[in-house]
């Protein structure tokens, strides 16, 4: 599926205000690498808002008259919340004269079809380190950069590349999807909806190192003399041979559950040692703790469920947002704040999910346009 140029643009320029949503964040990268044009634009884009002065302009802009000045060439369209959230943006980009145009952009977002954005956002790809991108439907056998990748339904395996080999690749995996990764070494990766798993072609003669956004549960195949390392933006995890789960998706939520062998958990100077059925996560004043956890809770994802435990509201939509790709926009910050115990099946509706809440709960939510408001 292509998208038009419109559309990609407006992707950027929410990716640059930081407000594109994980599933948008994948067609913008997939876009910038496969296209010269767009990696361009996008280039320029950054160049713009980066250059010296503009960090002191977009202090000193007095946003309520510079929207005023903007708001009259929007066209009208019944998502306004949409602006809303970029307004700031929209209203520097005009007057940084990036263009009025993309004013424009933001209104062809609106217009995509629903089929069209799901096609596009629940395809599961590699992306190589040298831009080259394939798409993983199920049955093929891929010669990339000298390693073999067989594919499976939901499911790819590697066949390792010579130990000479240095390339390494980036496995993303959409809202809506999840999906299994059997690497050089044979260690097993379940992956998590927008997650993504960076990992080499062939591991080298000293150590197995991944780089992992999201949530993965990791089967790490047994070898005491090469030590395994699971870096993420919060922590390392330094593993031999082990089962475990990492939720790295933001720093309030991480955590990273130990179900049999042993690992590390490591920031900075500080180390942290986990014996089985125990967790390492951050606490309020950002160290790293230990507490236990239950299995069930932390690892049903795996089979399509999310169990939840005095989980606040706002944790719920987390996951609702990555499951059916919906972004989230809050009436009352107090209604998000809510605690709830219960289960989700992915397999249902987003609808019916919508109405077992409002049955049990009284809480009352809306989904507009890819937007899921909460009352």
């Amino acid at each position: 599926m292509e998208y038009n140029e419109d559309f990609i643009k407006g992707l950027l320029f929410e990716k640059i205000a930081g407000t594109i949503s994980e599933g948008d964040d994948f067609i913008a990268e997939k876009a910038i690498l496969a296209n010269p044009d767009t990696r361009e634009f996008w280039e320029e884009l950054k160049s713009k808002m980066k250059r010296p002065g503009t960090a002191s302009f977009l202090s000193g802009l007095d946003e309520t008259k510079a929207w005023e000045n903007v708001e009259p060439h929007l066209p009208e369209i019944p998502v306004r919340s949409f602006y809303e959230r970029n307004r700031r943006y929209i209203s520097a980009a005009a007057m940084l004269l990036i263009g009025l145009p993309l004013m424009w952009y933001f209104f062809n977002k609106q217009q995509l079809t629903s089929r069209e954005k799901g096609t596009v956002q629940q395809q599961v790809y590699l992306r190589t380190d040298n831009g080259k991108i394939i798409e993983l439907t199920a049955g093929r056998t891929i010669n990339m950069d000298g390693a073999t990748v067989h594919t499976k339904q939901k499911e790819l395996s590697y066949a390792p590349a010579g130990a000479g080999n240095k390339d390494w690749a980036t496995l993303y995996v959409p809202p809506t999807k999840d999906y299994k990764i059997t690497l050089p070494d044979g260690t097993e990766v379940w992956m998590n909806s927008a997650s993504s798993l960076r990992f080499p072609n062939s591991f080298d003669k000293k150590t197995r190192e991944v780089y992992l956004t999201g949530e993965a549960y990791f089967k790490v195949t047994h070898n005491p003399d090469l030590e395994f390392i699971v870096h993420t933006e919060f922590t390392d995890i330094k593993v031999h041979g082990t089962s475990f789960n990492v939720n790295a998706y933001n720093v309030k939520n991480f955590a990273t559950s130990l179900i049999t062998g042993s690992i590390s958990a490591i920031k900075g100077n500080e180390s942290i040692m986990l014996k089985p059925d125990q967790q390492v996560s951050y606490n309020d004043g950002g160290k790293l703790v230990i507490k236990t956890f239950d299995p069930q809770e932390v690892l049903s994802w795996r089979n399509g469920t999310y169990y939840f435990h005095n989980k606040s509201l706002a944790e719920i939509a987390q996951v609702l947002s990555r499951w059916y790709d919906v972004k989230i926009n809050w009436k009352s910050p107090a209604v998000s704040e809510q605690t709830f115990t219960g289960e989700i099946d992915k397999k249902l509706p987003l609808d019916v999910v919508l109405s077992n809440l409002e049955l049990s709960s009284g809480i009352k939510a809306k989904l507009e346009s890819g937007i899921l408001t909460f009352r």
